[in-house]
C-alpha cells in the first residue's frame, strides 16, 4: 500500500472512531406530545459520607417544559422544611431565601436517557443537570454554608415504555452516600457537597416526585 493510500485509510478509520458516540443517542428516551408538567414529591434526603443527614419534608416541581423531540427540558425545583441533624435539628435554606427552612435549584435542565439496573438491564431514566447552589444551616446560631453541584440520575417507574399516561413517576435512590445510578455512555454523573472550607464528598441522594403534564404523553425507549 502506498503512504498516500495509506494515510487516506488512517484517516478514514479515525472519522469512523470520532463517529461512535453518535450511537449514543439510542440511548436517549422520548416522552411524545406532553409540553409542560408540574410535579410533586415526599421527603427528600441526601447525606455525604461522614457527614450528617439532610433533609426536607417535601418538594415542588414547577414550570416545567419538554422540548421538541421530547427528550429535554427544564423545571425549576424547591424543596420547604429542609434542615440538617446533627446534635439536633438545624433549619437549611439557600442564600437570598426569604424563609430559614427552604432550598431552591432554580430553573435545572434535564435529559431523558436509557441507565441500567442493577442486574444489569437497560430501564428508563432522567439525567437532571443541578445548578451550583449555596445552602446556608444555622449551627447553634453560626451561619454554615454548603455548596452543592453536579448531576444525578433517576429512574423513571410510571409509564412503562411504549405506555401513555400524564404522569412520570421518578425514584432517586442512595445506598448510603453512593447514588444507584451514576453511568451514562460511559460517563460518570455524581452530585457532590462541601461545606466551608472542607473537602468536596459525592453525595447520595433519596427522592420520589410525580411529575403531571398537561396532555397523555407517550414514553418511548427505542
Amino acid at each position: 500500500m502506498s503512504k498516500k493510500m495509506m494515510l487516506l485509510a488512517l484517516a478514514v478509520t479515525s472519522a469512523a472512531l470520532v463517529a461512535i458516540p453518535a450511537f449514543a443517542s439510542a440511548e436517549e428516551i422520548h416522552f411524545d406530545t406532553a409540553t409542560t408538567f408540574t410535579g410533586t414529591g415526599g421527603a427528600f434526603s441526601w447525606v455525604a459520607a461522614e457527614e450528617p443527614t439532610s433533609s426536607c419534608q417535601s418538594g415542588d416541581i414547577s414550570n416545567g417544559v419538554i422540548n421538541a423531540g421530547g427528550t429535554t427540558g427544564t423545571m425549576t425545583l424547591e424543596f420547604t422544611g429542609c434542615s440538617i441533624s446533627a446534635m439536633g435539628t438545624m433549619p437549611c435554606h439557600t442564600a437570598g431565601s426569604p424563609l430559614d427552612n427552604t432550598i431552591s435549584f432554580g430553573s435545572t435542565m434535564f435529559h431523558l436517557i436509557t441507565s441500567k439496573n442493577a442486574s444489569g438491564a437497560a430501564v428508563p431514566a432522567i439525567l437532571v443537570t443541578a445548578n451550583t447552589i449555596e445552602f446556608i444551616c444555622n449551627w447553634f446560631g453560626f451561619p454554615v454554608t454548603t455548596h452543592l453541584a453536579g448531576s444525578i440520575i433517576g429512574t423513571i417507574t410510571i409509564p412503562k415504555c411504549s405506555e401513555s399516561s400524564n404522569k412520570l413517576g421518578l425514584s432517586f435512590s442512595a445506598t448510603g452516600s453512593t447514588q444507584n445510578h451514576l453511568e451514562y455512555t460511559g460517563t460518570k454523573y455524581d452530585l457532590v457537597s462541601r461545606t466551608g472550607a472542607g473537602e468536596s464528598r459525592t453525595i447520595g441522594l433519596n427522592f420520589a416526585p410525580t411529575l403531571t403534564t398537561n396532555t397523555a404523553g407517550t414514553l418511548t425507549c427505542t
